[in-house]
This record gives structure tokens, sequence and C-alpha cells, in this order.
């Protein structure tokens, strides 16, 4: 009955707003606070600080960067799920924070379709399977050919919930058994991989682009569907005998549901608009990513699309929710 109730509010709040039409109209009035799910210097906090410059000149008015990373992006979601519904806190949050988290997670304390209402698709985040420069590993062949050699001898590094599905999920698709080593951060991880402690992960392109052009991992296999412009000659995951895992996360900005529709379309057009920029184009060359414009309407089609996905996939890895 509560969820049902909460449910109920939630579509009144959205029905109807105390937002009056002079407000809307002359929204942003005060700062704007982006709230992200990841840590300042990432690719996403790179992207959300663009974003938020273009932001502030479309509108004269500030929109400030809150950086909210930790529990697998539990924390900043629910913040911006809870904050009021006046287009003055919004959330920049990635794929698997709405639509992985909820079946990876009893208790998730936010529900991606009632507690937010998507703005704009902005960006697309490739993903790639790297080891060590020092690795004996060049190929994907390699490595389960060793792993099948001698299954559980080999193991992997996990950052965060979306990344061990991904790996369950290629582990699986390669018929291999490795050992998951769980890390609490990124940058705790990359240590142990590049001095070859972890025999492989996957990585963001963005973020695996400069260390294989320092020399410090080799890129194996892309998890999506094409090759990627900032490393072409690496070929996809199908491409290289492992078919069945094709995954790109995705950026896109959300506010709490219930934001009166006229603010909603309005940022929605700017950072659509930002999208297609020169300068967002310049941060997707550099960062290996590509623009991934989309509306509204169109990211919660994206949304409904990619949980069917991660639930099939956690169901194969066989991955039970915390």
């Amino acid at each position: 009955m509560r969820r049902h109730l909460a449910a109920s509010f939630a579509l009144l709040c959205s029905l109807f707003s105390t937002a009056t039409p002079a407000q809307t109209q002359k929204y942003p009035e005060r700062p704007v606070r982006i709230v992200s799910v990841t840590s300042p210097g990432t690719g996403v906090d790179d992207l959300t600080r663009l974003l938020a410059k273009d932001l502030n000149q479309k509108s004269g008015q500030s929109f400030v960067v809150e950086n909210r990373p930790g529990a697998n992006t539990i924390l900043a979601c629910d913040h911006v799920a809870k904050a009021a519904p006046d287009g003055y806190t919004l959330l920049l949050a990635a794929a698997s924070s709405m639509s992985a988290n909820p079946f990876l997670f009893k208790n998730l304390p936010y529900n991606p379709q009632r507690d937010f209402v998507p703005i704009a698709r902005l960006s697309a985040l490739p993903v790639v399977l790297v080891v060590s420069t020092s690795s004996p590993y060049r190929t994907v062949a390699d490595l389960t050919a060793a792993a099948r050699a001698k299954p559980l001898t080999l193991n992997y590094g996990t950052s965060s919930a979306g990344y061990r599905v991904m790996l369950a999920a290629f582990n699986e698709s390669a018929r291999i058994q490795s050992l998951d080593v769980p890390y609490k951060a990124m940058s705790n991880l990359l240590p142990d991989l590049i001095g070859g402690v972890l025999d492989y992960t996957v990585l963001e392109v963005s973020a695996a682009v400069p260390l294989v052009q320092a020399h410090k991992l080799r890129a194996l296999a892309i998890l999506s569907d094409s090759r990627q412009p900032a490393l072409a000659d690496v070929p996809t995951l199908a491409e290289a005998g492992v078919p069945g895992v094709t995954l790109t996360s995705w950026i896109g900005l959300f506010a709490p549901a219930g934001t009166p529709p006229a603010i909603v379309e309005k940022l929605s057009r700017w950072s659509l608009q930002f999208v297609s920029s020169p300068e967002a184009a310049t941060h997707f060359s550099r960062r290996g990513t590509m623009a991934y414009p989309g509306s509204g309407p169109e990211l919660g089609q994206t949304i409904i699309r990619d949980q069917a996905q991660w639930k099939r996939l956690i169901s194969v890895a066989g991955i039970q929710p915390e």
C-alpha cells in the first residue's frame, strides 16, 4: 500500500507543480546544482563541467557541479530524488544508475521511473577489455586460452557493480572461470592492473585511451557492436571471437519527478544544443567518447531497453542482489 501511495503521489507531483508560469519562464533565477555520480577529474566530470559552463552562458545564471561519488552511484541519485522538484537540483548519471542498480540492490532507495524525469541523453561511453602492457596476453584468444587451460588461476578487478556484471557476462560468454578481485575505487584498481597484479578488467574507453597511449595498458576488445575511433585498431568482442556481450554506457541529465515540464523542456533544448557544439565535439574526440543526443522521452526509452538487457546479463552472470 505504501509503495502504491508513493507512486501515486509522485504522479500527482508531476502533474501539479507549485511553480507558476512566470517562474518557469524566468528560470533559472538563482544558481543551479548539477549533482554528479563521479569523482572530480574523470571523463564524466569533465563533461559535466563543460555542460555547466555552457548552461551558464545560455542562461546567464550559475550552474555549479557537485560531486557525490560512492555506493555505486546510489548516494548522488538518492540525494537528487529527494530534492525539491523546482529545477535547481539536477542529476548527471550513467546507465548503471538507472538501468543496472534496480537489479543489483534489494533495497534501492530510489526508483528510476518514479523518482526522476529524464531531461536529455548526452554521451555514449564505450567499454574496452584491457590488460597490462607487461601481460603475455596480446589478444582475447590468448587470454581465454590461458583461462581455460587453468581455471580460477587468472583474476580480474572490479570497482563497481556495473563492471562486475560486464566482466561476469564476458567470462560466461567466453566460457572461462576467473577470480573477481573487488576494489573500492578505480584509482585503487589501476596501479594493480598496470603493475600486473591483476590479469584483466574493463574500462570506459575515455579512461583507457590515455593509458594505452602511454603504453601502460593494452586494449584487447571493445564491448560495443562497433569499433571506436579513439581505438580504431581494437576489434569488437564479437570480432575477437566472443559474441553476445555488447554494452555501452551512457550519460544523461535528470531532474526530480514533478519538475515543471517547461523547465525540463528548456534544459533539454539547451543540453542538446551543447552536445552538438564544437566544445563538446573536442571533448568527445579527446576523451574517446561520442555524442549520443536524445530527448527526455528518448532517454526514458533507453532506460527501459537497457533495464531488460542488464536484468538478463545479471541473471546469466548468476549475481544475486545485495
